[in-house]
């Protein structure tokens, strides 16, 4: 199963993983992954940024948001017209073909991280850049571990990835996220 590893005691927030997604996602139409993202009002990766102290002692954290391809997906539990779904690698895919735009499945992600596309009348999310990843080329990695240039994300087999020291987000949430951190402050 495909999982992601971020050591966000590396990210500068210089903002290359939010600035690679979007430039693979706009205007471009990976069908039957994607259809083109809108320019603005969505973030597929999103960078958060936390700060603490008072100024001048302030420290600020970069926390990388996406999609978590979840194991228990409660975007997949409410979706009826299973266009949710999660592929054989562990990446849960949202098929434009088969949504209807009813946004049930905008509230029910606990990790708010699905979107509407109003001008195409659906849902959209993060796909782990699973046209990549299928195609194999240049390199089998999404776009956000590609353009990182600080090393901050992995990507690859669950089982080959080194999870020792990492944390998932909202462990209370119970959605078992194929996303895991390194270094999250406690105050995340």
């Amino acid at each position: 199963m495909k999982a992601f590893v971020i050591d966000i005691t590396k990210c500068v927030g210089c903002y290359d993983c939010q600035i690679g997604c979007k430039d693979e996602h706009c205007g471009n139409d990976w069908m039957p992954y994607a259809k083109p993202q809108p320019d603005t009002g969505q973030f597929w990766m999103k960078l958060n940024a936390e700060e603490r102290g008072a100024r001048p002692h302030v420290k600020v954290s970069y926390l990388p948001v996406m999609c978590q391809h979840c194991d228990n997906a409660p975007c997949m539990a409410v979706c009826n017209d299973n266009a949710l779904y999660k592929r054989e690698d562990g990446l849960v895919v949202l098929d434009p073909a088969k949504c209807t735009g009813c946004g049930d499945c905008l509230p029910a992600c606990p990790y708010g991280v699905i979107y509407r596309n109003e001008a195409l009348n659906i849902a959209q999310k993060c796909t782990g850049c699973a046209h990549l990843v299928d195609r194999k080329w240049p390199i089998a990695v999404p776009r956000c571990v590609d353009n990182c240039h600080k090393d901050v994300f992995q990507f690859g087999e669950e089982a080959e990835l080194d999870l020792s020291g990492t944390e998932i987000l909202h462990p209370e949430f119970g959605t078992k996220p194929r996303v895991y951190y390194k270094g999250l402050p406690k105050r995340f």
